[in-house]
């Protein structure tokens, strides 16, 4: 059956809600899809305020606002702020209150809005909806676990995941690593394979001259250009920069996160005059910032997590036509994408790999047509909609 008779089915409108693992206003693979998906679908999303990390932020006003129903517009998607006590508070017994107020709101919205399909992560446990789809973006248990207070939070987080493998009509997984984990699950249930995607028309007309203009930047330009949460990615940053701090480059660390701050307060220290710091980047702006690199890095930590992971980066990088330095991640080496060096994540690793990627020349390899973004949404659609994917 079609995607438009299926459609039909829902009576001509497919009401969906996305509950994405994050803050609406952080980058992540639910923006990709949610707003492709809102232009033929009623596409609602959750949210709430999760910036708060030191013991001063949870006595702010700021915090306080965080419990109270909110609703806005972000283009053709419904934004629901949903009152939540940030999961960095490392206490079970309120986390669980915080998934019960959580799951209760879900369900009203779900209920008020008369949602049809409910695309779930694990920050909630399976709702009940007429259709639900579990969403497996990560190695989200891996992750948790590799912190010595988050192991009880990675428990709760692989219940709710194990939930949803079992009781989900359809599992959607991000990459082959992660679709092999949810298949021994979820026997019986279809597990689809639709990682992270990347809008190539966006770049095919970008020209990143203006924002090298911008910068002032002489010699080739390094990039890291996602969001900076980890601390070990940034002390290799500095690393790599300090051992080539006398060659004729620059290195740009652009987006967000929360290790930053420290980022910049060390590189002072250190003297590393070779690195320039970016803020936040729009969508929008993302592929003229990318087109302005000479080089792509994804400098991440080797770990279970991270082999599983759909660098969401890689893809713009090599969208923009730009030779990527990636550590050697299961993922990634199963893309076997041409134009990306694959390295260990140590810093004189990293060094050789940037040596290298400089004499590569500028090209899309011709296997990112797979991820092209209105190809992972008419997928997605299929998913959500209940259609067979072939080679799933």
């Amino acid at each position: 059956m079609s995607c438009e008779r299926r459609i039909q089915e829902y009576g001509g409108n497919v009401k969906i809600l996305w509950i994405p693992h994050t803050a609406w206003h952080i980058p992540q693979r639910a923006h990709l899809f949610c707003h492709k998906l809102s232009e033929r679908h009623e596409i609602h999303v959750t949210d709430w305020d999760g910036d708060f990390t030191k013991p001063s932020d949870f006595l702010s006003t700021h915090y306080l606002g965080n419990f109270r129903y909110r609703f806005h517009r972000d283009k053709r998607v419904n934004v629901h702020g949903i009152p939540r006590i940030s999961p960095t508070i490392m206490s079970s017994p309120l986390r669980k209150l915080n998934q019960r107020i959580f799951s209760k709101y879900i369900q009203r919205i779900i209920d008020d809005y008369e949602i049809d399909i409910v695309v779930g992560t694990f920050v909630a446990p399976p709702p009940k909806a007429r259709r639900v789809i579990f969403d497996l973006f990560d190695d989200n248990v891996s992750y948790w676990r590799r912190f010595g207070r988050g192991r009880a939070y990675a428990n709760e987080i692989e219940a709710v995941e194990f939930e949803y493998m079992k009781t989900a009509n359809a599992i959607v997984a991000a990459s082959s690593v992660l679709r092999e984990k949810a298949k021994k699950i979820a026997q019986g249930t279809p597990v689809h394979l639709i990682p992270n995607g990347v809008d190539i028309s966006q770049y095919r007309k970008a020209d990143g001259r203006e924002f090298r203009s911008q910068f002032q930047i002489s010699g080739k330009l390094i990039g890291n250009v996602g969001s900076h949460d980890k601390r070990n990615e940034m002390e290799l940053m500095l690393a790599v920069a300090a051992l080539m701090r006398n060659e004729p480059l620059t290195f740009l660390i652009a987006g967000r996160g929360s290790q930053l701050e420290w980022t910049r307060q060390e590189a002072q220290r250190l003297g590393l005059r070779n690195i320039r710091f970016h803020g936040v980047i729009p969508f929008e702006q993302l592929p003229f910032v990318m087109n302005s690199l000479d080089v792509g890095l994804c400098p991440y930590e080797k770990t279970e997590g991270a082999d599983a992971s759909s660098p969401m980066r890689l893809l713009s990088y090599l969208a923009a036509e730009v030779p990527v330095v990636c550590t050697d991640i299961t993922s990634v080496r199963m893309l076997e994408m041409d134009n990306v060096v694959l390295v260990s994540d140590t810093p004189e690793c990293f060094v050789k790999g940037i040596r290298q990627a400089l004499t590569l020349p500028r090209m899309r390899p011709q296997k990112l047509m797979e991820f092209n973004l209105p190809q992972m949404v008419e997928k997605y659609e299929k998913a959500l909609l209940g259609e067979d994917l072939c080679c799933s």
